[in-house]
């Protein structure tokens, strides 16, 4: 009974973890699917004349909704891309709205590249939005800051985006080394208290346990939160660029990668990107991949290695899901996955190092100082001189 029980805590917190998240995707599908325009069987050239007619009398509330719906009943034709392109006009010359005007014609480049609305009318209409929202991002100091890293790789042409994005990765795992490092060394920590946190299972259970596991976590100055703590550390830096990158979203227009240009795009429409501020799947289906093996890789309590692996499986799902449904630009999946990279070669490069003696707190380490150098026990008393060799 005193082994099963943290393996039943685990097992509750499981159960718990994925009823609330089967909630919340009914709640969000419910959301979803309810927040629908309403359908009529009107023929779509009547609706078109309807939401003229409403911008006309100044409803733009109903005209964005008849223009959602003709979106809506005619999704991959012509009449679906002119949908969101009559909201996208509504958006701009009626309410003066550039930046929704920008997300529904980005959405309409994204979606229908190939449609004569697009082609005819659309993209000289998105081109004009995007200036004016590009015009009015550059005084921004985040736009400032990814454009100057954009600048330092001019020399690359087309390619300076794709090495910014990777300077900026860089350099932001470079500012988290010191707090990632105290992570990875609770890790270790963990790691090596293992063994002593089995012997206390073996021989105690209950309040007892988890009484005599805490004072052992004390003894040796082990905080079994740090983990989370530093794990939180980075989203204010990820918030950040996510950020920057939707105010820089103009001009990643002009950054392609390998796969990701309007040639293959225009083959998979919503699927392949056209360029770096676009949404891609594929991208996106390898940031997922790495995250999954990173998860596994870093795994450091093996009495907790089938749940953190279920807890990894679930949570690539879930960035999978949020990324379709949010459809985040590709240098952003890019940056995503760099960090992530250089976050999973920094740790192997850590746990390569030799662990240092685990001693009590108040007490150095015989192998290791606080310099990493090995230390020399202190003796007391009277100490005889060194002999000194004379010289031939």
């Amino acid at each position: 009974m005193a082994q099963q029980e943290p393996i039943d805590q685990r097992k509750l917190f499981l159960q718990t973890f994925l009823i609330a998240t089967v909630i919340w995707l009914i709640l969000f599908m419910g959301w979803a699917y309810f927040s629908r325009p309403s359908v009529s069987d009107k023929p779509p050239d009547q609706i078109v004349l309807e939401i003229e007619k409403l911008r006309a009398e100044k409803d733009y509330v109903e005209a964005v909704r008849r223009a959602q719906e003709l979106t809506h009943r005619f999704q991959g034709s012509e009449y679906g891309a002119l949908g969101i392109l009559l909201e996208a006009k509504i958006y701009y010359e009626d309410q003066n709205n550039p930046r929704e005007a920008f997300n529904r014609l980005r959405q309409l480049e994204e979606l229908y590249p190939h449609t004569k609305v697009y082609q005819n009318e659309g993209r000289a209409l998105f081109e004009k939005v995007a200036q004016q929202i590009d015009q009015e991002n550059r005084p921004l100091v985040s736009y400032q800051i990814i454009d100057f890293c954009m600048r330092l790789f001019n020399f690359a042409g087309d390619g300076r985006f794709v090495l910014g994005i990777v300077f900026i990765a860089a350099v932001v795992r470079l500012i988290q080394v010191p707090l990632v490092n105290r992570q990875f060394n609770s890790m270790r920590k963990m790691l090596q208290l293992q063994p002593k946190i089995v012997e206390l299972q073996q021989k105690y259970s209950g309040q007892e346990l988890a009484q005599r596991t805490m004072a052992l976590y004390q003894k040796y100055g082990v905080n079994p939160a740090s983990g989370c703590f530093y794990a939180l550390l980075p989203i204010p830096f990820l918030i950040f660029v996510y950020n920057a990158f939707l105010v820089y979203q103009v001009q990643f227009r002009a950054g392609h990668f390998l796969w990701m240009n309007p040639e293959v795009a225009a083959r998979f429409p919503g699927l392949i990107a056209a360029h770096l501020g676009q949404f891609d799947a594929p991208l996106t289906l390898v940031y997922a991949i790495s995250m999954y093996i990173t998860s596994r890789l870093t795994i450091t309590d093996p009495s907790q290695a089938q749940f953190q692996k279920t807890m990894a499986l679930f949570t690539t799902l879930m960035l999978l899901v949020f990324s379709w449904q949010f459809r985040f630009p590709a240098a952003f999946i890019m940056y995503w996955l760099l960090t992530n990279l250089f976050y999973t070669i920094h740790y192997k490069l850590y746990m390569a190092q030799p662990a240092p003696e685990l001693t009590p707190v108040g007490e150095s380490s015989p192998q290791t100082g606080r310099n990493g150098a090995a230390d020399k026990p202190k003796s007391q008393g009277y100490q005889p001189p060194k002999k000194r060799h004379r010289r031939h």
